[in-house]
């Protein structure tokens, strides 16, 4: 059952509330974007990590079961929300919410509106392995990947691999929860056993594949909101930094236009079937030229405040085209603005600092033009200070 922590204004409900589930920078976007719009939130988390419901635009703090180990627990208690704060509109953001929320979407949906695709359009990009079948169907580019299923395949896949390689998880959430990272990098035979036979004694199905070569700033995300198969709003933008620096999480992205990924974005996501908010990972390959397909994400993405800052107004679009409202107007995304993780980035720049590129200058464009940051707000401040308070007082108590 879900524990509900009410905050502020008691008075009756102008609109149905939305429930975001997930409380990291990706959920705490949408929190703030809809509240932003006048729109009464709950935000719904199952981790001491997650700290949107610190922001002022939630109006509730909501306590569910981890939908990963208690995933009838957790959706109980979306249901017990219909009946505590009302039928409303339920948005995952992350991996292990959506999985669940779309394979119980029919029970939900007869007590709330759903921002989730059907459970088997789901598997299609929460799954890579279906996800890079699709993208050859369709004629979109991705990396050659090899999914052995026993040791057998794996020794048979390793004779003619090029190294290094790819050790990628099939399901992204599960590899990170186990190991900490989202993939590993393999640059021999006995690596790739050794990673693979660790993934696999976790109960992980993984993938091996192709490494990509390019510079850490040639990642593209393509943004998309898909209304009877035709995107309605796209946003495209680079990403500059990461951490870990070749395969982890954005430090720092700059919204731009990349017509290359457009067309190929569309496709990817007619293929899968999407409908709804997406957004496709590319990365351009230094050897060709050639944009190529790494993930596609059928929930908002962790740099989600960027494209709200930039017009496009992704949570807004997706409330009000479910219930049935009039649509937010479109308009052209501003350029040049950049998304700043304000913990991770300074790390990044102080790593490349140490290996010569790139320069102070590059490194302090996003702090310079127009930014936003992943959790700090100087119109929202409880949430930044209020993780920080928290993580410091966890050092404080650990022995």
């Amino acid at each position: 059952m879900a524990a509900v922590v009410a905050f502020g204004s008691t008075r009756p409900l102008a609109s149905p509330p939305a429930y975001v589930i997930g409380g990291h920078p990706a959920g705490l976007a949408v929190v703030r974007a809809l509240g932003q719009a006048g729109i009464p939130v709950a935000a719904v988390s199952s981790s001491p990590e997650e700290h949107a419901w610190r922001s002022r635009y939630s109006r509730w703090r909501v306590r569910a079961p981890d939908p990963d180990t208690d995933e009838q627990g957790f959706i109980a208690a979306l249901l017990n929300l219909a009946d505590e704060l009302g039928e409303g509109v339920i948005i995952p953001t992350t991996d292990e919410s959506l999985e669940a929320v779309a394979r119980h979407r029919a029970e939900l949906a007869r007590r709330h509106t759903v921002a989730s695709p059907s459970s088997s359009v789901a598997r299609r990009f929460l799954d890579k392995s279906q996800t890079y079948a699709i993208a050859t169907e369709v004629g979109v580019a991705a990396p050659e990947t090899l999914s052995p299923t026993s040791e057998r395949d794996l020794e048979i896949s390793g004779d003619g691999l090029s190294f290094p390689c790819l050790i990628k998880p099939r399901e992204s959430y599960r590899y990170s929860r186990a190991f900490g990272v989202k993939m590993k990098t393999v640059r021999s035979q006995v690596e790739l056993r050794t990673a693979w036979t660790e993934a696999t004694n976790a109960g992980i199905e993984t993938m091996i594949q192709e490494l990509i070569p390019g510079a850490e700033s040639a990642g593209v995300n393509y943004n998309a909101y898909i209304v009877d198969g035709r995107p309605v709003a796209e946003v495209t933008a680079r990403k500059l930094r990461q951490s870990p620096r070749d395969y982890g999480f954005p430090s720092a992205v700059v919204s731009s236009p990349v017509r290359e990924v457009i067309e190929p974005g569309r496709s990817i996501l007619r293929g899968l079937g999407v409908s709804g908010f997406a957004n496709v990972e590319f990365k351009q390959d230094s050897r060709d030229g050639t944009y190529k397909l790494m993930e596609v994400n059928g929930r908002p993405n962790m740099s989600g405040w960027l494209s709200i800052r930039c017009g496009v107004n992704f949570p807004l679009l997706t409330y009000r085209h479910l219930l049935g409202q009039e649509l937010p107007a479109g308009r052209r995304p501003e350029s040049g603005v950049y998304w700043v993780h304000e913990v991770s980035y300074p790390k990044t720049i102080a790593a490349g600092l140490r290996s010569g590129e790139p320069s102070l200058a590059e490194n302090l464009k996003p702090y310079l033009y127009p930014h936003v940051f992943a959790t700090l707000s100087a119109r929202d401040p409880a949430v930044f200070f209020g993780r920080a308070g928290a993580r410091l007082w966890s050092k404080v108590r650990s022995p």
